[in-house]
């Protein structure tokens, strides 16, 4: 399969993001009575695409060597990557009731999808932007397998937390990839040879770590995407043993086969088990791989054997489950609703399938769609169908996508005697407390994200009633969103909506209630389905307003029973037109009464400032709580007022505040965190602070067009000092002029020598900073030779690169139509031998702009370094903020054979790709 691709899309609502300083008294009796918020700006905090802090903590990646050497002891963001949120237990399938007569319920589906855009550089646990893929159909998938990986950023991949997170609260498993790419994408016999390799005992230590790893971040297996040429039968056979190891270390872990390596070590894609590929989910009656992924040339015209039967029979041949084979279906290329699938070949009667159904990047809803409405239509019709409605069926006459609630029940966590949800998907442009907006900051965390309704949708309107659901992201009760139905009503006109199913049960102690709140009174009924056939209508003990409002239903009716299915029935005494309904909150809960959470020793773990002291990046942990009544923590920041302005929200114990900006004339920041339980109440909060430096002093720094020249030349120094740096005292050696106050002076040297340079910053309080750089300017007739481009053709090293297409020796091929490029981190570097020692005095770089790209990809942050042995570096260009497609940095001139470049921010926004197209390194002739 293909390497990761990058996936982004921004949802365009300015309106929804306006900044908003307005002061709130608490919501509701849940919240603490004295507690006042003042509404988050959106501007609080900046978003990836201006900047990340460097202290953020990254979702781990590796290549196999790297692998091998991890220990959660010297995992620095292990806190953040790992997951703590068990899986959810599903429904029992026989106690499920299909939404149509073609469901099966042994047929199951398995999802590899690009949950972040490439394999390295993802946040842990979310950012300061919406732009994040908030996958919410997880009623339709069985497992999930975090797809990443490449040849220049890392082959293994970890789930980052937030999906295992997310996944498992929906009681979905979560694999972690090893990919072992194609040499054509860089693949490495190596990197295969490092993972069978067994110790002297005959153990395979990477089998080993498989299952550390998996344990220490709450994960659940490994897809194993083998797929790297030039193996035999004996290195295959090890593979099939590493594959035994781990299950012999750890048998619930999950391994999931790509159908790629065949039993002789080739890689020849089967689309089909068969003797060639058998033997690694079953080897003579000996399981290995829980299952197998089948390539997709399956799916041809009808007068090819049917291949994903004869996997079927062949499995069942061997005794192996057909449902844990997966037709592989490629949606990614097929841009998702336009994947052309000949759907018979799948089908073996009315109600069931022939093999279980495996769909390989379904995200391509997301990555295709230009704003969230065209993503939640996209979604409807991929999982559902075109009408949204599951019990609506399409004839598999021909290729046109179908909707895959055809095939597969709807599963369901709904069960026991408490569940509440707040129908968070994970992202949103505000935040909300009891129907208030408390945060006009964007904001992503698909860990915050909880259980959307089972049925998406079922819907029955009397008369001529309509509803047309969606979910809002501009209206919330508590966190990001809420679903919304517009809704066109007939006087005294029932609809009836079917949203969860379930097997719950009510007690004497248990709350029905919702948060609703209708653009007209709205007459609100709980409809529920029972376990022996009967269905049940409760009336709301109120109506719904244009206010937010809890409604309750009594529940003593139901005490002892066993509740199938949860609805809600909405009615109008009055005709309604275009009216928006809001549910942000359903909650059927123990209401015995519940503890008022606490916390305590809130801590700046670490902190770093960026630009000048404006920004802040913070991680703070605390003691919390394991309260089964927990909801999560929210963040804050204390005002010199004793309001609080919502930072974020977390469900571990860790926060990490990115790029908070720095207000007017501030001096410290007070971080205020409070658990919430899941009633709605605000526990007892902890408190810490950090001091901002001091950026009002003056921090003098300068460089010049060149640095070496002939004698009778004319240098343009260039003034780098900070922003209070407002007046300024030059002093030159060896040049006509020896003093300045301009900011960027221009002088000229007569005569050859070596030349030191001064500047004194001062400030506005006349406080001074001063910067002297000795030997900085070179005049020699050597100059009149010009210099020479001493990087041509040297030998370079790079951290990683996309493909052999886009390696490091392109950035020095003297051709700005080729380019080196890396993804994935947002810091690349580059090595480049000179062969020799060299005295070097600039360094030209060609953009993406120069190669015929976008100005966006520019590298706007960079450093460069010399060194003479390359262990030893001495830095000599540090630039911050660049636009332009060309850049030339001149410097003393030094001796150094080894030159390191750094690409600090690859471009001007949010990708982390960087593109060079030439670099040159320029000194004297020799």
């Amino acid at each position: 399969m293909k390497a990761s691709k990058k996936v982004s899309i921004a949802f365009g609502a300015t309106a929804l993001i306006a900044a908003s300083v307005g002061v709130l008294s608490a919501c509701s009796s849940n919240s603490s009575a004295n507690i006042k918020y003042k509404t988050t700006s959106s501007t609080t905090m900046l978003t990836p695409d201006v900047l990340t802090s460097k202290n953020a903590p990254i979702a781990s990646y590796w290549f196999p060597n790297q692998f091998l050497k991890w220990s959660a002891s010297k995992d620095k963001d292990l806190a953040y990557n790992k997951s703590t949120v068990p899986l959810a237990k599903r429904i029992a399938s026989s106690k499920l009731t299909p939404a149509n007569a073609t469901q099966n319920k042994k047929t199951k589906i398995v999802a590899l999808s690009n949950m972040n855009s490439s394999t390295s550089g993802n946040p842990s646990r979310g950012t300061n932007s919406i732009n994040a893929y908030p996958f919410d159909y997880w009623q339709y998938v069985d497992t999930l397998v975090y797809w990443g990986g490449s040849a220049g950023e890392g082959t293994i991949v970890p789930p980052s937390a937030d999906v295992i997170d997310d996944a498992h609260t929906n009681g979905v498993p979560v694999l972690g990839t090893i990919f072992c790419p194609p040499t054509v994408y860089g693949g490495k016999t190596s990197w295969v040879e490092t993972m069978i390799k067994q110790d002297k005992n005959g153990d395979f230590p990477f089998a080993k770590q498989m299952v550390a790893v998996a344990k220490a971040y709450g994960f659940d297996g490994w897809f194993i995407n083998q797929e790297t040429e030039g193996l035999n039968s004996s290195q295959a056979t090890k593979m099939k043993e590493l594959v035994a190891a781990v299950k012999a270390l750890d048998p619930k872990l999950d391994i999931m086969w790509y159908d790629a390596m065949t039993k002789d070590g080739k890689v020849g894609w089967q689309n089909q088990l068969n003797s060639e590929n058998a033997e690694f989910i079953d080897d003579n009656g000996q399981k290995v791989a829980n299952s197998i992924f089948l390539n997709f040339d399956w799916n041809q015209a009808k007068s090819t054997p049917n291949l994903v039967k004869n996997s079927a029979d062949y499995a069942k041949k061997i005794g192996v489950n057909p449902y844990d084979i997966y037709a592989g279906i490629d949606v990614g290329d097929g841009g998702g609703v336009s994947t052309q699938v000949n759907w018979p070949l799948i089908e073996s009667g009315k109600n069931s399938t022939y093999t279980s159904i495996g769909l390989y990047s379904p995200s391509a809803t997301y990555s295709n769609a230009s704003d969230f409405d065209e993503f939640q239509t996209q979604e409807s019709a991929f999982w559902v169908n075109s009408q949204g409605d599951p019990r609506e069926v399409g004839a598999s006459t021909n290729y046109s996508w179908i909707g895959l609630s055809k095939y597969v029940v709807e599963k369901s966590v709904v069960q026991g005697e408490d569940f509440s949800t707040n129908f968070n998907i994970g992202v949103g442009y505000n935040w909300f407390k009891d129907g208030q907006k408390v945060s006009a900051q964007q904001w992503s965390n698909r860990s915050l994200a909880e259980v959307l309704p089972t049925y998406r949708w079922m819907i029955d309107n009397e008369g001529n009633n309509k509803l047309t659901p969606s979910i809002d992201l501009a209206n919330a009760y508590n966190g990001g969103n809420s679903l919304k139905f517009m809704a066109n009503m007939d006087t005294g006109k029932a609809s009836t909506v079917t949203l969860f199913a379930s097997q719950l049960k009510a007690n004497k102690n248990t709350e029905f209630s919702v948060a609703m709140r209708s653009d007209g009174k709205l007459n609100v009924a709980a409809v529920v389905e029972l376990s022996d056939g009967s269905s049940k209508t409760i009336n709301g003990d109120t109506v719904a307003t244009d206010k937010w409002g809890l409604i309750k239903f009594d529940t003593k009716d139901l005490i002892g029973k066993t509740i199938t299915k949860i609805g809600l029935k909405f009615e109008s005494d009055k005709l309604l037109a275009g009216n928006a309904i809001n549910l942000g909150v359903l909650n059927f809960t123990d209401n015995r009464i519940s503890k008022k959470l606490s916390i305590s020793d809130v801590k700046v773990e670490s902190k770093v400032f960026e630009q000048e002291g404006t920004v802040a990046g913070v991680r703070l942990s605390w003691n919390g709580t394991n309260n089964k009544d927990l909801q999560n923590y929210e963040v804050y920041q204390v005002n010199s007022d004793g309001t609080r302005s919502f930072i974020g929200a977390s469900n571990i114990n860790h926060y990490f505040v990115d790029a908070l900006v720095r207000g007017k004339n501030v001096k410290s920041t007070k971080f205020e965190v409070v658990p919430i339980n899941k009633q709605g109440e605000v526990g007892a909060g902890a408190t810490t602070s950090i001091t901002w430096p001091d950026n009002s002093l003056p921090k003098a720094n300068f460089t010049a067009d060149q640095t070496v020249v002939a004698s009778g030349a004319t240098i343009t120094f260039i003034n780098q000092s900070n922003l209070p740096s407002t007046k300024f005292k030059w002093t030159f050696e060896g040049a006509d002029k020896t003093t300045s106050t301009a900011k960027n002076p221009k002088v000229t040297y007569a005569k050859t020598g070596t030349y030191k340079v001064t500047l004194e910053a001062i400030n506005s309080k006349g406080k001074t900073d001063t910067k002297t750089k000795t030997g900085f300017i070179t005049v020699t007739d050597a100059a009149k030779a010009g210099l020479e481009n001493y990087a041509l053709k040297a030998k370079t090293s790079v951290d990683s690169f996309t493909n052999d297409n886009e390696w490091g020796p392109n950035a020095v091929d003297g051709n700005v139509k080729t380019k080196w490029c890396a993804v994935g981190t947002t810091q690349h570097n580059i090595v480049i031998d000179l062969g020799n020692t060299r005295k070097i005095n600039e360094v030209v770089i060609d953009h993406a702009e120069a190669g015929g790209e976008s100005p966006d990809m520019n590298t706007k942050a960079y450093t460069v370094q010399v060194s003479t042995d390359n262990k030893n570096w001495t830095e000599v260009v540090n630039v911050t903020n660049n636009t332009a497609a060309e850049t030339k940095d001149s410097f003393a001139q030094t001796d150094a054979r080894y030159v390191k470049l750094t690409a600090v921010k690859p471009t001007q926004g949010s990708d982390n790709a960087v593109r060079w197209y030439e670099i040159q390194v320029l000194g004297l002739k020799n």
